[in-house]
């Protein structure tokens, strides 16, 4: 199936297109109007499956005034006031500081499903890219077939989805974008009921280079994430995962009260599997690994990590740690979001 793009640019966007084409892609490019109005007009007419926009429309000119947010604060409204189709919206720019500041808070700006640098887009992730559009879009329709039902959307058994979920994404919130947002950004983008493939070789213990790795893989397959954005994010149930490991050692205690070497070694015997341990930094006193270090992520026992403050995390979200071999790669950056107790306890370090 051929999905339609709408690629909003005032500049010569021919080379972007014809990257970003493909058999699944049908990619429109119009030129900007200086009027709002005359955009949405465009949009309407196109019927497109996703809009992408450049951020800023050539500056000291007319356009600039009309850009990407406008025109996105522009579109979101009418859905309401209008009922017209809601598409996930995509911003683009030659701008880091402008990504960074969208993909920083989504919630506050609540505009764009996605941000991405126009070099990231066409040139270092491109396939990435495209399948994250593509996702969306996917996203969008399985919400709508669903009826917003959270059970369906997320290909999952009630008892699994944290109750507060269920209190941001509710009957009395019909809207698709805000379903998108919400998974893609605290459910999916985030460890806590759903683990990525590092945090899952880190509790596990696991070395993702053994050899029987994707065999061991290939046991876990039952408990993979199988709802929207699956397609780009291979995700697992951490529920699952402890409940797997229960069922085959008969242990009593639970997967994180176990150094990674008897993690291993208990798998090794159980599965028969050839695996090795994973390696972390030889700064980390503990090896009852639970999370990953933000920066390198190498495995990581919280008990060796320095807290992160920038984020605030919902219930079911895991908090993000930093190693002190992570901190010390970037002291500018780390130094802002720690606590002063840990800041003075790592200048020992610098």
């Amino acid at each position: 199936m051929a999905y339609k793009i709408l690629y909003i640019e005032d500049l010569d966007g021919q080379t972007r297109k014809a990257t970003l084409e493909r058999a699944y892609f049908i990619i429109d490019q119009i030129q900007p109007s200086n009027e709002v109005e005359k955009i949405i007009d465009d949009i309407k007419n196109k019927k497109p499956d996703l809009l992408l926009l450049d951020y800023i429309l050539t500056v000291g000119s007319e356009l600039e005034y009309c850009n990407a947010p406008t025109i996105a604060s522009t579109w979101r409204s009418l859905i309401a006031t209008k009922g017209i189709e809601e598409i996930p919206i995509i911003l683009m720019s030659n701008e880091d500081n402008i990504i960074n500041k969208y993909r920083k808070d989504y919630t506050s700006h609540d505009l764009f499903d996605y941000a991405i640098t126009k070099e990231n887009a066409t040139k270092y992730c491109t396939e990435k890219f495209i399948n994250k559009c593509i996702a969306f879009i996917s996203t969008y329709k399985n919400i709508e077939e669903n009826k917003f039902n959270l059970t369906a959307i997320l290909s999952t058994e009630k008892e699994l989805i944290h109750s507060k979920i269920f209190f941001y994404l509710n009957e009395n919130n019909k809207s698709k974008y805000e379903y998108s947002r919400f998974i893609f950004e605290h459910v999916i983008r985030c460890s806590g009921l759903l683990i990525g493939e590092d945090l899952l070789s880190a509790r596990l213990g696991i070395s993702k280079e053994s050899r029987d790795w994707e065999k061991l893989k290939d046991l876990l397959s039952d408990y993979k994430y199988t709802g929207v954005f699956s397609e780009v994010y291979n995700r697992w149930w951490m529920t699952k995962i402890e409940s797997w490991w229960y069922s085959i050692t008969s242990e009593r205690l639970s997967l994180r009260n176990f150094s990674a070497e008897e993690r291993v070694q208990i798998f090794k015997e159980k599965l028969q599997l050839d695996l090795i341990q994973v390696q972390s930094s030889d700064k980390n006193m503990s090896s009852h690994y639970w999370t990953i270090c933000k920066e390198t992520k190498l495995p990581l026992d919280p008990f060796d990590g320095i807290e992160l403050l920038e984020e605030e995390f919902k219930p079911w979200q895991d908090k993000d740690y930093i190693s002190i071999d992570g901190y010390l790669q970037n002291i500018d950056k780390y130094s802002k979001i720690v606590s002063d107790l840990d800041r003075k306890e790592m200048r020992q370090y610098s």
